[in-house]
């Protein structure tokens, strides 16, 4: 007797779902804290992801290249982000979420609010309201806890002073700065957007404590962002550029490069996504990013 013709398919459903089952529980078992600076080209995307499954998206790039870098660090199972912070509205750090957005839906949106008459943002903010997205608005001094023993900790725009509905001549000085802090505050990464000389004194006459071993180099690496002034107060052990391969900015400059010489860098243009990684948060112990090397592995694998 020949077999139903509606067997055979019904097997190769049950191992599809046990395959998918078995990715399931695999991702489910990985508590680590990850914070991946994709290659999305010649602009900024972070994505922060925390043990408890949270993705956070700083930035999201120039283009649709953002969805095939978030596809490969967040997997199959992961289709949200929880937070979007965007650190100011030029197209290399937004136009990725307009096509994204659709895939990942966006909980909420941390934004300066700092006027912008460019068509395609405006329309990125109609879509996001219209998605149910939360919008809010970042002061120094918040700590926004985005997991078990992990915040992100507001440095700009300071407290009592607004943006929203300001024209700012140079958006890169409105740039969103924030320290990513595990439970005891020791710092993680800092994270400065676009932010130039004039924003890097703004907030080092503020007071606040900057150090961090990792650092994302403002603006690409230009000349013009990572004056010696931040650098000493920042003393990063490792610094972090995101550029676009054969850029016409030429970024990183050549300034910038001997500035960080003693530091150890790494560069989206010439590594692809640059992934750093805690294995787990343990109570009682400082957190420490290690950084996953090109073959995807992690030093403790």
């Amino acid at each position: 007797m020949l077999p139903h013709p509606l067997r055979k398919p019904s097997y190769v459903i049950l191992f599809l779902a046990l395959v998918l089952s078995l990715l399931g529980a695999a991702q489910a078992s990985r508590q680590e804290l990850s914070v991946a600076f994709l290659d999305v080209g010649q602009g900024d995307a972070i994505l922060i992801k925390t043990p408890e499954h949270r993705n956070i998206l700083v930035d999201a790039g120039p283009d649709g290249s953002l969805i095939g870098a978030l596809d490969k660090e967040m997997g199959f199972f992961s289709r949200k982000i929880d937070l979007f912070v965007l650190s100011h509205p030029h197209r290399d750090h937004f136009m990725g979420l307009l096509d994204a957005a659709k895939t990942y839906p966006i909980e909420k949106i941390m934004l300066t609010g700092v006027a912008s008459q460019d068509a395609l943002y405006l329309e990125l903010l109609r879509e996001l309201k219209a998605q149910g997205t939360e919008f809010v608005f970042p002061q120094s001094g918040q700590d926004w806890q985005i997991g078990k023993g992990l915040f992100l900790d507001i440095l700009y725009p300071f407290r009592g002073e607004s943006l929203w509905g300001q024209d700012v001549k140079n958006k890169n000085n409105s740039s969103v700065a924030l320290m990513l802090r595990g439970a005891k505050g020791e710092p993680l990464a800092l994270l400065t957007g676009d932010a130039e000389e004039e924003q890097e004194k703004e907030i080092l006459l503020s007071g606040q404590a900057l150090q961090s071993p990792v650092l994302k180099l403002g603006h690409h690496g230009s000349r013009t962002s990572s004056s010696q002034d931040f650098l000493d107060a920042v003393r990063p052990s490792v610094a972090v550029v995101s550029a676009g391969q054969d850029n016409s900015f030429k970024h990183p400059h050549p300034e910038t490069l001997e500035k960080t010489k003693s530091m150890r860098l790494h560069r989206t243009d010439l590594e692809g996504s640059v992934v750093f990684a805690a294995r787990e948060i343990v109570p009682g112990k400082d957190l420490v990013l290690e950084w996953r090397s090109p073959n995807n592995r992690f030093p403790w694998k």
